[in-house]
């Protein structure tokens, strides 16, 4: 089981679902790049990026620890990483995905920024408005995630969430099982039911009650599903 965390978390997301899990399951929990206790890349990422360096450390592990089959489970962030990797990048390093709260298909309402910052936008790129103006701007219509990013951490951002995934997931080849709260606001589940319906290799379990968060907010439905479903497909 590799576990691969949202944006803005890290590893420790995964510790009440690693803790209702067998004894006996090979566990790999990531700090992704720029995230918790791992340093920032060098470059701007986009999502194969981050896929790539996922794989390399698949590859160290799967020699040094014996491991055979592979299941990459990924809650937001990590799930962009997780179809990439299984679609593109090394999809003979995993044998099924858990994507929870992924945003596969981009909502309408994130298609565009707002008018009054793309005009900012374009007075800076003509140099009639400074760089602090634009950055007020950035501030004042980013989203959270993108007001506390700096550096290249922001140019990754940017990078990332303008990609969509449901080309790459209809190239996954292998069980895909998707776990959505009905109160996810982040990625609505009815995004969810679009993607999961377009593919025939995907299953969708949806948690009444449960937001964005599932990891921290519904471990036992994950830890379940993984068991029941997965471990035992």
């Amino acid at each position: 089981m590799v576990f691969l965390h949202g944006w803005r978390r890290d590893l420790h997301d995964w510790s009440k679902v690693i803790e209702l899990l067998r004894d006996d399951l090979s566990i790999l929990a990531l700090d992704l790049p720029g995230f918790g206790d791992s340093p920032e890349p060098l470059t701007a990422l986009n999502s194969v990026g981050y896929a790539q360096a996922v794989a390399e450390v698949i590859r160290e592990w799967r020699h040094d620890a014996g491991v055979g089959r592979v299941v990459v489970v990924g809650h937001s962030f990590g799930g962009r990483v997780a179809i990439e990797l299984a679609s593109v990048v090394a999809p003979e390093l995993v044998d099924e995905i858990v994507l929870i709260g992924v945003p596969i298909i981009r909502p309408e309402s994130q298609a565009r920024s707002p008018w009054g910052y793309r005009l900012i936008r374009s007075l800076a790129g003509m140099g009639v408005v400074s760089k602090e103006r634009l950055e007020r701007a950035r501030q004042r219509y980013g989203s959270d995630d993108y007001r506390q990013a700096r550096g290249v951490m922001r140019q990754i951002f940017v990078e990332v969430v303008k990609e969509e995934y449901l080309d790459h997931l209809l190239l996954v080849q292998r069980p895909i099982w998707m776990l959505w709260g009905t109160l996810d606001q982040a990625c609505p589940v009815a995004l969810a039911r679009q993607a999961a319906s377009a593919s025939s290799w995907a299953t969708l379990k949806v948690l009444d009650g449960v937001h964005h968060l599932v990891p921290l907010e519904d471990p036992q439905s994950i830890a379940e599903l993984i068991t029941t479903r997965v471990i035992g497909s």
